[in-house]
């Protein structure tokens, strides 16, 4: 059955849930451009919330597949708006060094391979996660990051924690683990 006839025969909250996860899952990606793979899942998410905003506002529960491929066509669509309107800027590594020299003194010797790696590591961070994650490690606040990125505390929060979690494992994986 093509996904725009699928329609949503669950019972409960649960399996309702499920469905609409499996269907955003499945379009995003057939949908997702290369440019925005690494952050699929997050889109995915933000996909879900609208979803659930628009049933919240409208009092009625999505019934059909169609719906959900069209609020991922144009979740991705305004993220890649978004990105083009954004320029985004590359890290500004040195004050990124600076500012670990300045909470480890020593760390940096003691280990060798670990600003290049840090580098490399943050390089491959998804523009999404890698921003908020430069200033987490520069000291600003959330509330001051959420003002640099114009953005809801929750989705700095969400965006600082998973690239960071992320940035743990690529740093794990060349050797520096915690």
């Amino acid at each position: 059955m093509p996904h725009g006839e699928q329609r949503n025969v669950a019972r409960g909250p649960e399996e309702r849930a499920g469905w609409m996860r499996q269907v955003l899952e499945h379009a995003f990606r057939r949908l997702t451009p290369a440019e925005l793979l690494d952050s699929r899942e997050d889109l995915r998410q933000a996909a879900l919330l609208r979803v659930l905003e628009v049933e919240s506002r409208e009092r009625e529960e999505v019934q059909t597949a169609s719906y959900l491929w069209h609020v991922a066509f144009t979740t991705i669509a305004d993220e890649l708006r978004r990105r083009r309107r954004a320029h985004e800027e590359p890290v500004e590594t040195e004050r990124l060094e600076a500012r670990v020299a300045e909470l480890h003194p020593g760390r940096p010797s003691a280990t060798p391979g670990l600003r290049e790696a840090l580098r490399d590591c943050l390089e491959r961070l998804p523009e999404s996660r890698r921003i908020p994650v430069v200033l987490h490690l520069q000291g600003f606040a959330p509330s001051e990051a959420c003002r640099v990125l114009n953005a809801p505390g929750k989705r700095v929060e969400n965006l600082t924690y998973r690239g960071l979690i992320a940035l743990r494992r690529c740093l794990a994986e060349k050797g520096h683990a915690p």
